[in-house]
């Protein structure tokens, strides 16, 4: 389980003001505003084909309510959704994913064969690349490259993505024997971690008055673990701005200082 911390719940804070000033409030008022990733969504996209893929990312498109959608390419090997035993691991560096532009609104994404390996990281990828095109149409983007991954990636929560990369965020491994050697692969997406990502979407859920029993819903068992121990550092954070004088207040979308007794 992926227990790594690279944030503060100041960065999230930050990061969903500068997002609420550029968006104006996101769906305002939308009790669905989480997509449920459901075992037919995965099941959908396990299918592994390119034509199945562009459609799940039409779908998570209209979702978000994206002015336009990125085209998914062709596979550079097989439609398996597995690949082969002769498929070298370890020489393969290519990113997740990743997306080309022909204009902010027109833009191709190309996916590693590798992330066929599990339907939740495929979801999680689906959702990153779309909400790069997402921001893109918008005309959101930071001149660090470090930076605006990690932008992105708090803003498929922000979107209403962010079951999806929260369930995909969990590093995977799995054991291939070839010519009677066993070797381990290790496999992880997003530029946050999961822990991260469960950060998120209870800050996001808080953001948005979301019911607690809603945000459980369709998560992976990590996921629901990580969302419950992630939710004790938030209700902390929330207890500590309290007792300083200083309350975040999603409304406004600021954080705001009071008087104590």
């Amino acid at each position: 389980m992926d227990y790594r911390k690279t944030i503060t719940l100041d960065w999230i804070e930050n990061q969903i003001s500068y997002l609420t000033s550029r968006l104006g409030i996101y769906r305002l008022e939308d009790e669905d505003f989480f997509f449920e990733p459901t075992p037919g969504f995965y099941g959908f996209i396990s299918q592994g084909k390119t034509e199945v893929l562009n459609e799940a990312l039409n779908i998570l498109s209209n979702f978000i309510a994206s002015p336009t959608t990125p085209i998914i390419e062709k596979w550079k090997g097989s439609e398996n959704p597995m690949t082969g035993l002769n498929y070298d691991f370890s020489s393969d560096n290519t990113p997740p994913g990743f997306i080309k532009y022909h204009d902010p609104y027109h833009s191709r994404i190309e996916l590693n064969i590798t992330n066929k390996h599990s339907p939740f990281i495929m979801g999680a990828i689906l959702a990153h690349e779309l909400t790069h095109h997402f921001l893109e149409s918008k005309h959101i983007h930071l001149p660090s490259t470090d930076e605006n991954e990690k932008l992105t990636d708090l803003a498929t929560s922000y979107l209403g993505l962010g079951k999806l990369t929260l369930n995909g965020y969990e590093p995977i491994s799995w054991e291939i024997i070839k010519n009677g050697r066993k070797s381990t692969f290790t496999y992880n997406v997003g530029y946050l971690s999961s822990y991260d990502m469960a950060l998120i979407n209870n800050k996001i859920s808080l953001f948005r008055n979301i019911n607690k029993n809603k945000i459980l819903q369709n998560l992976t068992d990590k996921a629901t673990y990580l969302i419950n121990e992630s939710n004790s550092e938030l209700n902390y954070y929330n207890q500590k701005k309290e007792n300083t004088g200083e309350r975040f207040c999603p409304r406004c979308n600021k954080i705001t200082k009071f008087e104590l007794n």
